[in-house]
């Protein structure tokens, strides 16, 4: 029986799926909740690392096209209805929210989750937004106190500032934990941005530590705990910071995941990775001590997965001229065994041997992808073929008319005259 493109793909993934199920834990779900956009572009940074299954719920009405109603529809088709069913996460991403979308118990629930039964958060944008009828909303919810950032000292004062130009400095203090510090030396960590938007302070709570700081014309500046020997005030600003509330262990950026330029892979290569690592450091998982094995490892899976797509592309182009792709599919199938393994490696954070394992596996992807394209050319063959024989043959047809009627003039004639009778 011939296996078809879309069957191939749904078994492809079945078999990836139960292998990461096999490992101890599987993937970490994340839920991650805010501005439409935003999320989006989260979730598709998160689902390439094998750790991280993100779940997305709109939660923002303001600067798009959704009204409240929408919103509102959105959070109850996507968020946890029942209070064990938000324990399925391990993570929390409250990225620019309108915390007035939100029932009053589901509050209380996520509140609960972090406080009570430990899993970890971030939030974002400081107190939400620089519009006071976002940000006080959000200063005045229970939620709120979960996170380092005293927002009701930041909406207590003027806190957003306009086309400031930033500087990014890792916190070097050895007593933080080295979360971002081994990123530090990389380009695009420590930055010189200038925002061509508006700009949020944050102020840590007691107990909070700062783990990166934004220096720029700021009337104040707040150090944290374990303050950076280098800090001064005012002009430095907390960026990133956490601290640690009931059982959990929560953060806060002064800035927009998702839109602002610092997070952005283009410009800051390693801004996903930190963004894991917080999301590591909060579930109580070991930080890498290797980051740049563990960032091209993650390029690894990001290359693997899109090889993969592309040969499944090309089997789909190439089964509508009637060629078979069963010896292509089941090769995939064994390759993405060992990639499989890799992913079990990753998930048990065996980084070196994962790297060893990605490797190989994407040096067959990559040799079944010229077999791919060597299917393709051979299917190809016969649609060029039968057009070079309809060209040709027309070309011939038009030549041999062409000769006997206007070179050869075999089949012409002369135009008789004749007269008509006489009048």
């Amino acid at each position: 029986m011939r296996i078809t493109y879309t069957v191939a793909i749904f078994l492809s993934l079945v078999l990836s799926a139960q292998m990461v199920m096999g490992t101890g834990g599987g993937r970490a779900k994340v839920l991650i909740m805010g501005f439409p956009q935003h999320i989006q572009l989260v979730s598709i940074w998160f689902e390439a690392d094998p750790m991280v299954d993100p779940r997305q719920v709109p939660a923002r009405a303001h600067q798009t096209t959704l009204d409240e109603s929408d919103i509102q529809r959105f959070i109850r088709i996507y968020f946890p209805r029942t209070y064990e069913d938000l324990l399925e996460y391990e993570y929390f991403m409250l990225l620019v929210l309108e915390i007035f979308q939100f029932t009053q118990e589901q509050q209380k629930m996520l509140y609960d989750a972090i406080a009570v039964d430990g899993r970890g958060a971030v939030q974002d944008r400081s107190v939400m937004s620089t519009g006071e009828w976002i940000s006080i909303p959000w200063a005045e919810s229970m939620l709120s106190d979960a996170f380092p950032n005293d927002a009701d000292r930041v909406v207590g004062q003027s806190y957003s500032f306009s086309q400031l130009t930033l500087r990014y400095v890792i916190n070097s203090n050895p007593n933080v934990p080295e979360i971002f510090s081994p990123y530090s030396d990389f380009d695009g960590v420590e930055a010189v941005i200038t925002h061509p938007y508006w700009t949020c302070i944050a102020i840590p709570k007691e107990g909070a530590v700062v783990t990166s700081y934004i220096i720029g014309a700021f009337a104040e500046g707040f150090g944290g705990v374990h303050a950076d020997e280098r800090f001064k005030s005012p002009g430095w600003m907390p960026h990133t910071m956490y601290w640690e509330y009931g059982n959990a262990t929560t953060w806060t950026h002064h800035d927009s995941v998702g839109q602002d330029l610092y997070w952005d892979p283009a410009r800051n290569a390693y801004s996903v990775d930190m963004l894991l690592a917080e999301f590591l450091f909060s579930t109580g998982r070991q930080l890498p001590s290797d980051v740049l094995l563990v960032h091209n490892l993650r390029l690894k899976f990001a290359t693997f997965a899109a090889s993969k797509g592309f040969i499944y592309s090309i089997l789909d182009f190439v089964e509508k001229f009637g060629a078979s792709s069963e010896p292509i599919i089941g090769k995939i199938w064994e390759i993405d065994e060992a990639a499989s393994r890799g992913r079990e490696e990753y998930l048990g954070q065996a980084y070196v041997v994962s790297y060893d394992t990605m490797e190989g596996a994407i040096d067959e992807i990559e040799a079944l992808r010229s077999e791919a394209l060597k299917l393709k050319d051979r299917a190809l063959f016969w649609v060029y073929l039968t057009e070079w024989l309809a060209v040709s043959g027309v070309s011939l047809l038009s030549s041999f008319l062409l000769w006997n009627l206007m070179v050869h003039r075999r089949l012409y004639r002369d135009v008789k005259v004749t007269r008509g009778p006489p009048r």
